[in-house]
């Protein structure tokens, strides 16, 4: 079945229309190209920079579409008209509408939006042609076209195609006396370009002709009123029409039958699996014959209801849904274990006994699946492991949302990427590359020397299993089901936060030693070691510290503010006073103690971010603190995640089922294991970009 607005009508056909009003840009709406207004100036700058191939691409944003009156008859409703401008994102910007040419289209649609009763697009040229063009005041003039799903008349509001009104004429007001015209107005409007046009006024109207033409063939033979008030007797269409025409009205017909036929089956009440199956079953049916088919499935899903129901467990329906039995229970497990965001469950389903016997049928407590007597219809061997999974796995997920303070090492380090085998990361930091040299015309570039940094990262596995006994389940002992999920969770991250703040504290603060040049990570040679107090001395110094850090391979200082402090938890309060974090007098004292002067890191300035305090859980020592650039702009510390290799993100831990209630401990122990596993490494790439104060006591 063809999805609304797939169809390929020619210009102005149904399914899609184009806007007939020109709207050239004028005082209210001035053209704005890469962000400033376009005047002759610039202008002639830009032009300029496009002759010498500068000029890559040009932004500049314009009044595309203003609702109102037009010739041609044709409105929108008000409430479409938000959503009907923001569906023109990323469609093509073409010349003049046309759509089977790729030679016309000479850039995308970036935003749009509904400003007053105006559509302003932001558009981006790419082609050198349509960047000449606009530079030269060709294009300056712009029209829309949309797919729409149908055409309802403002006269008596039924379906045009249908009723007896011609747009642009005027018919009595019943009841109320006087004339009103005759307007299209179209249904689900939805954008599919926008185009520069020179007279848009006169293509336009060939949506009107063509939409008369396609409703006087489907009439039977009649006499009708033309819109200049002419009587015509209308024959059958294929008496009337062209072979290209009658293609058209074909088309149309086939694709309004399947509108209709797909908006009934998804209004019918059907479960999603029951319309699937309809929908395929009434593939170039008509409503009457998909009517059928509805009401048949309809009573299939109906018996098998039926059945559960005398199970005890009834389906939700709602006007346009169906919850199944399934769906509620795994609701109601989910709630078990403790996922907040579940509704609360009827009270003979807040008891995972209950549940256990509901999915399991074993109501005499052999460890072993019973159909005869499981209230899911569904349900098999592995239903409940399964489903126990899917609720650790939402448990797990809160959870893991809510460990902020154990994942303050995301904030830190650099995700990388990885072929998914688990062998070995390499590193990459690129040394020796400070300074571009110059060269002089006809001149050969020099090759650069360049090093590579030798830290690779290995990976690890952790993890271990849960068992949910028998014994838990009977008592129905929900505290401690939903505590093992949080345990699971809080032991995952606190594994990782502890190998990160380990870094700092190895060998006695002193950090693991590098392959690079076999020297500890924080060391005077790598001149980011420092032994001061965290106050405004101490971090004026760090701060010029790493600065002055010398990229690798070169006699260039690295050039970069750290932009976090990582402090232990003595120190955070120091830390937030120290940068102006909080309410009341950020200033700092003079050195008299006195008078306040501005606190210099009291905000972000550019390129020198405001520092964020960081306390780190595992660190014990009260005064010892560190500092890290951006990892955005100097990657110091990577991890990576074997079920990431895609990199930059940190992915939740991994939860495992058993396959089956007849083997493993479901077998000789009466336990349902649950196994977590997390499986990542991480390593230090390089010593520049991070520091350490080991404060002397």
């Amino acid at each position: 079945m063809s999805k609304r607005g797939d169809v390929g009508y020619p210009l102005g056909g149904f399914g899609d229309a184009v806007y007939s009003e020109p709207y050239p840009i004028g005082s209210q709406a001035q053209l704005f190209v890469q962000g400033s207004l376009l005047t002759p100036s610039r202008r002639a700058e830009l032009k300029a920079k496009l002759k010498t191939g500068e000029l890559e691409e040009l932004v500049f944003r314009a009044v595309v579409f203003r609702d109102g009156p037009n010739s041609n008859h044709t409105r929108f409703r008000a409430s479409d008209l938000a959503a009907f401008a923001g569906s023109f994102v990323e469609m093509p910007f073409l010349r003049n509408h046309n759509v089977n040419d790729v030679g016309a289209r000479d850039g995308i649609i970036l935003a749009s939006s509904l400003v007053g009763a105006e559509f302003q697009q932001t558009i981006r040229l790419t082609t050198e042609r349509g960047m000449r063009d606009f530079l030269e005041g060709v294009i300056d003039r712009f029209s829309i076209g949309w797919y729409f799903e149908g055409v309802e008349c403002s006269v008596c509001g039924h379906d045009w195609m249908e009723c007896n009104h011609w747009p642009g004429q005027k018919y009595p007001t019943p009841g109320q006396g006087g004339e009103q015209m005759c307007e299209l107005i179209f249904v689900g409007p939805r954008g599919k370009e926008t185009s520069a046009v020179n007279a848009p006024a006169v293509q336009g109207t060939r949506i009107i002709e063509q939409l008369c033409i396609l409703k006087e063939s489907s009439m039977p033979e009649k006499t009708i009123v033309l819109p200049d008030g002419s009587l015509k007797v209308v024959a059958p269409a294929h008496t009337q029409l062209g072979e290209d025409t009658a293609a058209m009205v074909r088309a149309f017909r086939a694709e309004m039958d399947a509108l209709r036929v797909e908006q009934l089956i998804r209004s019918s009440g059907l479960s999603q699996e029951g319309q699937e199956v309809v929908m395929t079953a009434a593939q170039g049916k008509d409503a009457a014959a998909a009517a059928h088919l509805i009401e048949t499935q309809r009573k299939a899903e109906g018996a098998r209801l039926s059945a559960q129901i005398v199970r005890g467990i009834r389906p939700v329906i709602t006007e346009n849904s169906m919850t199944t039995p399934q769906d509620r229970v795994q609701s109601a497990l989910n709630w078990v274990f403790g996922v907040r965001q579940e509704p609360l469950p009827v009270p003979t389903m807040r008891s995972i006994r209950e549940l256990y016997h509901a999915i399991t049928g074993d109501y005499e407590w052999r460890g072993a699946f019973n159909p005869e007597w499981s209230q899911l219809a569904t349900a098999s061997t592995t239903t409940l492991a399964g489903m126990v999974v899917n609720a650790f796995n939402k448990a797990v997920q809160m959870h893991y949302e809510n460990m902020a303070t154990y994942r303050w090492y995301e904030r830190i380090v650099d995700v990388a990427p990885h072929d998914g085998s688990t062998h070995d990361v390499q590193l990459i930091m690129v040394d020796g590359l400070a300074n571009l040299p110059t060269v002089t015309e006809g001149a050969a570039y020099t090759e650069a020397t360049v090093g590579d940094s030798k830290e690779s990262l290995s990976f690890t596995k952790y993890g271990h299993y849960v068992g949910i006994t028998l014994e838990t389940i009977r008592r129905s002992d929900i505290q401690r089901i939903q505590a093992i999920p949080r345990a699971m969770v809080q032991a995952s991250v606190r594994t990782r936060s502890a190998a990160i703040a380990s870094i700092f504290t190895t060998a006695s603060g002193a950090g693991p030693t590098l392959a690079e040049d076999s020297t500890a990570l924080f060391h005077n040679n790598h001149g980011n070691l420092g032994t001061a107090a965290f106050d405004t001395a101490g971090w004026a110094a760090a701060r010029t510290r790493i600065w002055e850090q010398q990229i690798p391979g070169t006699s260039k200082p690295l050039g970069l503010w750290p932009t976090f402090v990582l402090v232990p938890i003595e120190l955070y309060d120091d830390a937030l006073s120290e940068f102006g974090y909080g309410s009341g007098d950020v200033g700092k004292p003079s050195t008299a103690g006195t008078a306040q002067t501005v606190n210099p890191y009291g905000e972000s300035r550019l390129g020198d971010p405001r520092p964020v305090p960081i306390p780190v859980p595992e660190w014990t020592d009260a005064t010892d603190w560190a500092y890290m650039v951006d990892p955005r702009l100097h990657p110091v510390i990577h991890m990576a995640y074997a079920n990431a290799p895609q990199g930059g993100q940190h992915p939740m831990p991994e939860i495992y089922e058993v396959t089956s209630e007849s083997s493993g401990l479901m077998f000789t122990n009466d336990t349902l294991p649950v196994k977590v596993r997390d499986w990542w490494g991480y390593g230090i790439a390089t010593y520049t970009g991070i520091g350490k104060n080991n404060v002397t006591d």
